[in-house]
């Protein structure tokens, strides 16, 4: 299945409200919750915990010094966990604010190399440590959205599990197909996707006919799903940076309005558009333009629409490389003079 088509199912599936599939041969229908409700399943964290401190389990903090204070772990792995953990926080941060797609790339490098260390460190820890309060309650929380939001028909019904008994006594293998079901289809609706949907064409365009909420979904907002709430806010986002650029003159490049991935990124490459005009400083040549875009590759400016100004058949920047990387404003004219 291609992207396109995939972000039309995604968006078929928030337009319905909900998300199905068989097991052993019974259809099962998630229903997707509302803001109220993905905030009140998750309102008794707290309580949680407690409840597994009562039936005697320790966090995962406690049974790592326990694990070090045994000498089956060591405060070197943990430091490096935290550190690794420090690391891709701090390089996210880095690419967000970062202007050019290539220097994009290479800190995405880093970060997979990173995530990859973490998996081991994490999983060899994970053997050690073994389960924790935090596991309890992830696990209590994820059983009381399965308890919540499983139905067996379309109309919500009819639930799958009418009491938490009813969950509890059912049996172990269905409950745990039915577990990773329901995480399956979670990781669907994760804001990559969203994002990705609310840029597609067919969004773009039912979002110029109608941006109200209700308008939009036939429903009052407040029982617009989550995910309904969030791909209609990236929707009209989307529309009103497309309006702009049309409205002030710029082109948006077709292969980056047409397609959904390119068109996130690229939103996310211009979050800093202001600061690449206050860096930049220009002087126009016809229709050449001379702008210093500090760490700038030729793709990134040729994603920018810049148009670089050749000198004797060089860039500035070939022309910076032969001065030691720098390239002087009486350099700049000394060249122009001798063309």
């Amino acid at each position: 299945m291609d992207k396109n088509t995939e972000y039309g199912r995604i968006y078929s599936e928030i337009t319905k409200g909900f998300s199905s599939e068989k097991i052993n041969g019974e259809t099962i229908y998630f229903k997707h919750p509302t803001i109220a409700e993905h905030f009140s399943n998750y309102s008794n964290y707290e309580g949680l915990i407690n409840e597994g401190r009562r039936r005697g389990l320790f966090s995962e903090e406690e049974k790592v010094q326990d694990a070090i204070d045994g000498g089956w772990w060591t405060k070197e792995k943990e430091s490096q966990i935290i550190f690794l953990q420090n690391a891709i926080k701090n390089l996210i941060k880095t690419k967000e604010k970062l202007l050019y797609k290539s220097q994009k790339t290479q800190i995405e490098k880093q970060i997979k190399r990173n995530e990859s260390l973490l998996i081991t460190y994490t999983r060899e820890r994970r053997e050690i440590v073994g389960y924790t309060v935090e596991d309890f309650v992830n696990g209590r929380i994820t059983e009381q959205l399965l308890i919540f939001f499983a139905y067996k028909d379309t109309k919500f019904k009819e639930k799958l599990f009418n009491t938490a008994d009813e969950y509890y006594n059912s049996q172990e293998y269905f409950l745990e197909k039915l577990k990773n079901v329901f995480m399956n289809y979670s990781d669907i609706f994760k804001d990559h996707n969203i994002k990705r949907v609310a840029a597609s064409g067919f969004f773009q365009n039912l979002v110029y006919l109608n941006e109200d909420a209700y308008s939009f979904w036939g429903i009052p907002t407040a029982y617009c799903s989550k995910y309904q709430i969030d791909v209609l806010l990236y929707g009209k986002m989307y529309k009103r940076i497309i309006k702009n650029y049309s409205e002030n003159g710029k082109d948006i490049p077709e292969n980056v309005l047409y397609s959904p991935d390119n068109f996130v990124e690229w939103t996310e490459n211009r979050s800093n558009d202001n600061a690449i005009l206050q860096n930049r400083t220009e002087r126009k040549s016809g229709s050449n333009v001379v702008s210093s875009y500090v760490g700038a590759t030729a793709e990134d400016l040729k994603d920018m629409g810049v148009t670089v100004e050749k000198i004797k058949g060089k860039s500035l920047l070939e022309l910076a490389a032969e001065n030691g990387g720098i390239l002087e404003k009486s350099d700049y004219f000394n060249a122009r003079k001798n063309m």
